[in-house]
């Protein structure tokens, strides 16, 4: 089966024989008390990457959601947009479970932004939480709001894990993901001083199953000091640190071509996809975002899941996710070690699909893709 449903996007995986031996799984002690010492260094060096001052390392987002609120809830106002990624929501909603409120402003929109912000303001500054990227694929305008923030004393805190790995400094035409896959921070060129926290999850670009937090040295720290999971919960295992730290090898060594020739192929699908759309599958809707993820929608549900679960018994794995309004979208993913002969397969089984699946009730309505933020 040709598997486009794992979001390890630079193909990186690890195996035992990269990692070297170690003697134990974990520490067996609370993260605040005993970090491991391969976290120290391997926090250190996610900052550096990151353009940041300090870095931290958890085993999931969930830890260190749970972590940045708990410390933010005491001291700002807290400011989300309404599509936050599921996993930061959870971290918020435990804080709203003890009495904290939290703000919600419209998708993307900085003049919502601006109004929730002016009328939260009483004392405390508002922290922004948002993803990096929003529903369509472009990142977010993250200096803007960096300006707007501090007007009022306050930060921002950013889920980057759909850039980190991907996208770094000095984008252009050429290099539309820029360059060393740092990530929003770098995207943006800001400097490691902004008041911005940058939450991620290595399982996606980087393939190791942790997550790091980086930013302002003294947010960091209080995290990381009194954070409830830190307190409660062992740091990242052995086999996770190595993996992040073989990660980091790995990406300045050969980054830079795995995400050249994840981009051409990003490319050849969009040509193959846009074919598509003029002709077997003329309701064809895809996310036109240039990430690896593709969102690809038919103009029914019904049609939108008969096309995965044809894909599926020709031998292609692909993601269902399921959408607003009772609709579904097709989740493809691509990855640097797929071949232009696995997406040429791809584009021909849908095409041959196309003629079986369920007729729509009439023509279909050329609107845009909406989604559901989904990390695969």
């Amino acid at each position: 089966m040709i598997d486009f449903a794992t979001a390890l996007y630079l193909g990186l995986q690890h195996p035992a024989t990269q990692l070297g031996f170690y003697p134990a799984l974990t520490t067996g002690a609370p993260a605040s008390l005993a970090t491991a010492p391969l976290a120290t260094l391997l926090a250190a060096q996610a900052a550096e990457l990151q353009g940041c001052e300090a870095g931290m390392v958890a085993p999931s987002t969930l830890h260190l959601a749970i972590d940045v609120f708990d410390r933010l809830g005491r001291t700002h106002a807290l400011i989300a947009d309404e599509a936050l990624y599921p996993v930061m929501r959870w971290g918020l909603e435990r804080v709203m479970g003890m009495g904290v409120q939290v703000t919600w402003f419209r998708h993307g929109d900085l003049a919502d932004l601006t109004l929730q912000i002016k009328q939260r303001w009483g004392g405390r500054p508002p922290a922004v939480i948002t993803d990096a990227t929003r529903r369509e694929g472009a990142p977010v305008p993250l200096a803007r709001y960096l300006k707007l923030v501090q007007r009022y004393g306050g930060l921002i805190v950013v889920d980057h894990s759909q850039m980190l790995g991907l996208m770094g400094e000095h984008p252009s035409a050429p290099q539309p993901w820029g360059q060393g896959g740092g990530g929003a921070l770098r995207y943006a060129a800001l400097g490691r001083t902004q008041p911005v926290l940058l939450l991620a999850s290595w399982a996606k670009a980087f393939g190791a199953p942790l997550a790091t937090l980086c930013g302002p040295l003294n947010l960091v720290r209080d995290v990381a000091r009194d954070g409830p999971t830190q307190t409660h919960c062992s740091s990242a295992s052995e086999t996770a640190l190595r993996a992040g730290l073989n990660a980091l090898t790995l990406n300045q060594r050969d980054g830079a071509r795995r995400r050249l020739q994840l981009l051409q192929l990003l490319q050849h699908l969009h040509l193959g996809l846009r074919r598509l759309a003029r002709g077997k599958l003329p309701d064809l809707q895809t996310s036109r975002r240039n990430h690896p993820l593709q969102h690809l929608c038919l103009a029914t549900a019904e049609r939108t899941q008969a096309l995965h679960t044809g894909l599926r018994a020709s031998g292609f794995r692909t993601a269902l996710l399921r959408q607003r309004e009772g609709r579904y979208a097709l989740a493809v993913i691509l990855r640097a070690n797929h071949r232009q002969a696995d997406i040429d397969a791809l584009l021909l089984a849908m095409a041959t699909l196309a003629p079986q699946l369920p007729k729509p009730a009439a023509e279909p309505a050329r609107t845009r893709l909406t989604e559901d933020r989904q990390h695969v």
